[in-house]
């Protein structure tokens, strides 16, 4: 009777133990397709600037990290189908989205960038008459091209890198996307540099965060509080040191 209720004592307490790892590792969904911010390198892993911020975030929270690739147009369904725990992929905060999703507080600014040619005339809104423009579908980008008023075609992709290779390729007239993708572009991305520039970007500034299902809150209070640590250690800049540079 002691060996069989020792038995079950120890497989009890594997069971407990394994709910315990399961609770202390999160699953973090991406769409590794906007460099510097995320994107895949050489050795075919999941790198960037919030790659990095998110890591240290959950390292000082005590939880193990591992990264989902994700395509953007499904990329909430992996929150809401718990394939994924935190969504981390350049999310905008906006009101409809607080609505539904928990977010962080805001990570990043940034704005959206035309990007053109760099022999393009082009240099401001007006000019943007008789163009196309391509942006990544589902992105806030369309929302900035609904500001400027103009007689342009937009098109359409699903990855910014390939409406990007349109442009340099000479396909379309200019691409709307956020500056650090942009700045990246032009000035660090093989193949890319020094063939492309910002021509102008928007007034408004945007801020992003990661996210999590609203009935998650404890897991938010756990990465909020990692958060805080990083940036009280010093990580925090120099994470944004490494992919932005000392004047971020």
């Amino acid at each position: 009777m002691k060996k069989i209720l020792s038995s079950m004592l120890l497989a009890l307490s594997l069971i407990v133990g394994q709910a315990q790892a399961a609770d202390d590792s999160i699953v973090i969904a991406t769409n590794p397709t906007w460099p510097p911010m995320q994107f895949i390198d050489m050795d075919k892993k999941i790198v960037g600037f919030e790659v990095d911020l998110l890591d240290a975030i959950a390292a000082e929270a005590g939880l193990k990290s591992s990264w989902k690739n994700a395509a953007w147009e499904g990329i909430f369904g992996e929150i809401e189908s718990k394939n994924a725990d935190v969504i981390a992929s350049c999310v905008t905060i906006t009101d409809a989205r607080k609505k539904k999703y928990l977010f962080s507080e805001p990570v990043y600014e940034m704005y959206q960038a035309l990007v053109v040619p760099v022999e393009s005339t082009i240099k401001e809104p007006k000019d943007l008459n008789g163009k196309r423009i391509g942006i990544q579908i589902g992105t806030t980008a369309i929302e900035a091209l609904k500001k400027i008023d103009a007689d342009y075609q937009i098109v359409t992709y699903d990855e910014v890198g390939l409406a990007l290779e349109d442009l340099v390729n000479g396909r379309i007239d200019a691409v709307m996307c956020d500056d650090p993708v942009a700045k990246y572009y032009s000035s660090r991305k093989e193949g890319y540099q020094n063939k492309m520039k910002i021509a102008f970007s928007s007034d408004v500034p945007e801020v992003f965060g990661f996210l999590v299902l609203k009935e998650n809150a404890a897991l938010m209070d756990k990465l909020s509080a990692g958060y805080k640590a990083i940036k009280a250690n010093g990580k925090e800049k120099e994470i944004l040191e490494k992919w932005f540079g000392a004047n971020n």
